[in-house]
């Protein structure tokens, strides 16, 4: 394989269609990994970031692949993959299936010879190849490596129905969430929104008055900034007709709301509010179940909850997964 450096900032417009087509081929596949989602992040946090793109070509010059790095704001000389802590919950390469140890072969050549000292990459699940295959090659070509979890992402294995997906869920749990989600049949007219009605921009308000009365560090995390962010990638996710943004309405108002999205056969909860004035009615919960529910009926495999422990995770059956720090000084 032949690489080329390439600066990205903003998005090279011949690579975007390559890029996309690359995350189809990709053995690791996740919205994150998008040039969507990078071109997003730019345009709200990039700035002036310095932005390097590694294209992985073929020795005829067919693109097999790329990674996307910037210059570290920490150490001089050293480069981190794409993105934020904040906001990112996988960064990763995008390669090809089968071909990913051959690629990060090439692509940690090219690190060894010496342009720049080092490199840090963030979000690495513990079931994509980077961390199976590049810490040992680093490691051959001299690299001091260091590898340590940063954080843990709770995620749901469904079944083909919502029946077998309850058998699966510990009994004592399983009778907690069933009391739960009939207390609010009894107790409150009720309904669960795919997003129906309204304009995107109203149910955006919805979510974000949510988010920010659930918890005072959601409230200090949604920042103008980090709104007008969140906006634009409700916008441009309901493009691509990834975007759900599930309310639970309770006697005519929303007390809970997830901003989600489905790709490929996964659903992914980004981001949760609910009003702590309806909690004796459990509506996160509550709102949970019945996702899950039309994530099986909608025939999605995995929901995944993303970065976090909460003990509600769990409870629902959740099972961990690992995502490394990968750091790496030249010799």
């Amino acid at each position: 394989m032949e690489v080329e450096i390439l600066e990205g900032n903003p998005l090279p417009e011949r690579l975007v269609l390559q890029w996309e087509g690359l995350c189809q081929e990709n053995g690791f596949q996740n919205p994150f990994l998008t040039p969507l989602w990078s071109d997003i992040w730019l345009k709200h946090f990039g700035g002036t970031l310095a932005v390097k793109i590694f294209l992985l070509r073929s020795t005829g010059g067919v693109p097999l692949g790329l990674g996307v790095f910037s210059d570290s704001e920490k150490k001089k000389g050293h480069l981190s993959l794409l993105g934020s802590a904040d906001v990112w919950d996988y960064r990763d390469f995008i390669l090809p299936a089968g071909k990913e140890e051959e690629a990060l072969g090439d692509w940690a050549r090219v690190l060894a010879e010496g342009l720049w000292d080092g490199v840090e990459l963030r979000g690495i699940s513990e079931f994509s190849p980077t961390i199976r295959f590049l810490p040992a090659i680093l490691r051959s070509l001299g690299f001091r490596v260091t590898e340590e979890v940063e954080e843990i992402a709770v995620y749901l294995n469904l079944p083909g129905t919502w029946d077998d997906f309850l058998k699966q869920m510990a009994s004592k749990d399983r009778h907690e969430l069933r009391r739960k989600m009939r207390r609010l049949e009894r107790e409150a007219s009720f309904e669960v929104l795919d997003g129906e009605g309204g304009g995107l921009s109203q149910k955006m308000d919805a979510f974000l008055e949510l988010h920010r009365k659930s918890r005072r560090d959601k409230a200090e995390f949604m920042t103008p900034e980090m709104e007008a962010y969140f906006r634009s990638l409700a916008g441009r996710f309901q493009e691509k007709g990834w975007l759900t943004l599930p309310f639970l309405r309770v006697e005519g108002k929303e007390v809970a709301g997830y901003f989600s999205f489905r790709y490929g056969e996964v659903e992914y909860v980004y981001n949760s509010g609910y009003d702590p004035e309806y909690g004796r009615l459990s509506p996160g919960i509550v709102l949970a179940g019945h996702c899950i529910r039309r994530a099986i009926e909608g025939g999605m495999r995995v929901f995944h909850f993303l970065r976090g422990q909460e003990e509600y995770k769990y409870r629902l059956g959740g099972l961990e997964e690992k995502i490394f720090r990968i750091g790496a000084i030249r010799p």
